[in-house]
């Protein structure tokens, strides 16, 4: 079995994968080939048309890469529609959620600050998938794997794939996944930003050289405020980097590497400051991903380094620290072929977790003047209630034809998993898991314009090692996990109807989600928490998105939103449903101005789950104003929450409110 032991510090991590990636970038970029795939794949290079450049073009040179789609993408396209996310229509936007949250079927998720995590059609913690360029993002905190340690300068769009892609994706996709793009070379571009609550500041560079291309980010926030004026516990100190080289006339097609480094982020929560104040000294992240071609084979190596700091204090009483660290590393191979009409796709996956481990000490004031001065000389213990790690094979095949006005896609994924564990809370474990899953799905064009589409797909979610192995201290309590849990299992079926022309684009879907063995984490008594199995459980909804965009009007409108209900076998509400929530984006553009807005309704909750609270309904609104100074600057003024609304950002009991009236200044200019 393919097996190894890594961790470096970051620090030399961060040292290699750079030097790695800018020694192979800098012989190779000297020689540029014409013709090459890489030739092929660029869409246009700008400011050269008749073969002629002017002096100040050639030295602004702007490249546009053909945006490379997952592999599964062209499959599913063809039984249903898949949405992408950008930041044209949006104001400026502190973390990845708000380009998330455009989308009517993806909600805020947990408490508030940079880590917040979000939910797909109810689904959220650790059964949706978030990818970065193809990678996934693996967490052990129970809220889930969370992109804020991501600058949204980073990034070009975001697609989003609601209900089951266990097939495609594995466990962590049994309610949908997130792909973010990480944006192309787009010449030497400064950027600024400025929000007012919190004082937010941010720069940011990016820059390319033939083959390579490079983006640096510096942000600071203080501490934001509700519309009360109460502060918000939602700092951060965020320092990122990420270097790509696209290769010609080798093997390798493309490597890239991500570091990024996030210092003193707060946990925004109703228990600040009086009960918990949370904060995350440290959260770090190393990750990337190398691409080949082998003839008509194509394969990708990727990693991802992460370490999470955690201080936990309880005023007069104690200090939690906690210090998690995983090391995640996969790789596939896979080809398409066709026969018989069909379109085959195959892919071979491997994918695993070394090093998984959480260390946790707990300090306590030893005197009332250690108490004054916060001196924690008295350790009460010292554990690791998690050292594990996990290993995963996998073979995935899809087929897929039109016939006429009639599409249809299946496909099947073979899975299995090995999750060890030494922890000294959990003792030694060995437990292995082995699961199908699949899909199927058709479409139909009534018209030229109508669309009917049906999808069903089962979907299979492994208990994580946190759920199976951790028992220890979190900011919500003490949590014990359970090696005999079982494996989810859930049947998911979809309707779609969509219409198309040349002015207006319309969806609505309907869909059914059944989970059997949902693992869920109940409260024993105040504080003490335990992972456990409920009999099932499911969650119905519909959503819709409706787009007016006539190339004859100088207005677009967009009008999308959602309604679900979860609930278990006993008929009691399920944790994380948001909501009913609707949205409308309006867009006025006049060339090189353009002005935007989004009026956000978000209903009331009354049924809340455990651990959850209820919701009064609430009416935001977001605008701002983007201005084309010259082909180099550009410049946006913005206001998010501009009525000054006072809501949680979620149904969480321990959420804490949304900021305030924020106002943001932006300004990008092509060097």
């Amino acid at each position: 079995m393919f097996h190894f032991q890594i961790f470096v510090p970051f620090s030399s991590l961060q040292i290699i994968g750079m030097a790695v990636l800018l020694s192979l970038a800098c012989p190779l970029s000297a020689n540029p080939a014409k013709g090459s795939s890489l030739e092929e794949e660029r869409k246009s290079v700008t400011d050269k048309a008749n073969g002629k450049a002017t002096e100040n073009a050639q030295a602004i040179e702007n490249i546009a890469v053909t945006a490379r789609r997952p592999y599964y993408h062209e499959t599913l396209t063809k039984i249903f529609p898949l949405y992408q996310y950008d930041q044209q229509n949006l104001t400026e936007p502190t973390t990845i959620n708000d380009v998330l949250v455009q989308s009517p079927v993806v909600s805020l998720n947990g408490q508030g600050g940079q880590i917040q995590n979000i939910s797909i059609r109810g689904f959220s913690r650790w059964r949706i998938q978030t990818l970065i360029n193809g990678v996934p993002i693996i967490s052990d905190r129970r809220a889930g794997a969370s992109t804020g340690f991501l600058p949204p300068r980073f990034i070009s769009n975001i697609s989003v794939i609601p209900g089951a892609a266990s097939t495609y994706l594995g466990s962590g996709a049994m309610g949908g996944a997130v792909n973010i793009s990480l944006s192309e070379p787009n010449g030497h571009q400064f950027q600024a930003g400025l929000l007012n609550n919190a004082a937010t500041q941010e720069i940011a560079y990016s820059g390319h050289n033939i083959n390579t291309d490079w983006k640096l980010s510096y942000r600071h926030a203080s501490n934001a405020e509700d519309a009360n004026n109460n502060v918000l516990y939602d700092q951060f100190e965020q320092t990122a980097l990420f270097v790509r080289h696209q290769f010609e006339k080798t093997p390798m097609t493309e490597a890239w590497s991500l570091y990024s480094q996030n210092r003193n982020v707060g946990k925004s929560s109703s228990d600040f400051p009086e009960e918990r104040v949370t904060t995350y000294p440290q959260n770090t992240h190393w990750l990337g991903k190398v691409s080949a071609n082998f003839g008509a084979i194509t394969s990708n190596v990727w990693w991802h380094q992460s370490q999470l700091d955690t201080d936990t204090l309880r005023p007069e009483q104690r200090l939690n620290e906690s210090r998690s660290r995983a090391f995640d590393y996969g790789g596939d191979m896979g080809s398409k072929v066709r026969l018989a009409n069909w379109n085959i796709n195959w892919q071979a996956q491997i994918q695993g977790r070394n090093g998984v481990r959480i260390d946790e000490r707990e300090l306590a004031f030893n005197s009332q003047a250690a108490l004054n001065q916060y001196n924690y000389s008295e350790e009460t213990y010292s554990v690791a209630p998690l050292d594990a790690s996990e290993f995963a094979l996998a073979g995935v095949f899809d087929a897929s034809r039109t016939v006429g006005a009639f599409s249809l896609a299946v496909g099947a994924r073979f899975d299995w998993q090995r999750q060890n564990t030494t922890g000294q809370n959990a003792g030694d474990h060995s437990i292995a898991n082995s699961n199908m899953s699949g899909f199927a799905g058709g479409s139909y064009s009534i018209t030229p314009h109508w669309r009917a589409s049906i999808y069903v797909s089962s979907a299979f979610r492994n208990p994580s090692l946190t759920e199976r192995f951790y028992s220890g201290e979190t900011p919500r309590g003490t949590v014990i996990g359970d090696a005999e849990l079982n494996t989810e299992k859930s049947l998911n079926v979809q309707g779609v109807m969509s219409y198309a022309n040349k002015t207006v684009t319309a969806s609505a879907e309907a869909f059914h989600q059944s989970i059997k063995q949902y693992i869920e984490r109940i409260a024993i008594n105040d504080n003490l928490l335990q992972y456990v199995n409920l009999n099932r459980a499911q969650i119905d909804g519909i959503s819709y998105s409706a787009k007016w965009a006539p190339d004859t009007s100088l207005f677009s409108l967009k009008l999308s939103g959602a309604l679900l209900q979860g609930e278990d076998s006993t008929g009691s509400p399920i944790s994380d449903i948001p909501p009913n929530n609707h949205r409308l984006d309006i867009a006025y553009d006049l060339g090189r101005v353009r002005a935007f807005s989004s009026l956000l309704y978000r209903a009331s909750k009354i049924s809340a789950a455990d651990g959850e609270r209820s919701l009064r309904s609430t009416l935001s609104l977001d605008v701002g104003v983007s201005w084309e100074v010259n082909e180099n600057v550009t410049a946006k003024v913005s206001a998010n929450n501009l009525t000054n609304q006072l809501f949680y950002v979620s149904a969480d009991n321990r959420a804490a409110f949304a900021r305030g009236r924020n106002l943001n200044f932006y300004l990008s200019v092509l060097l």
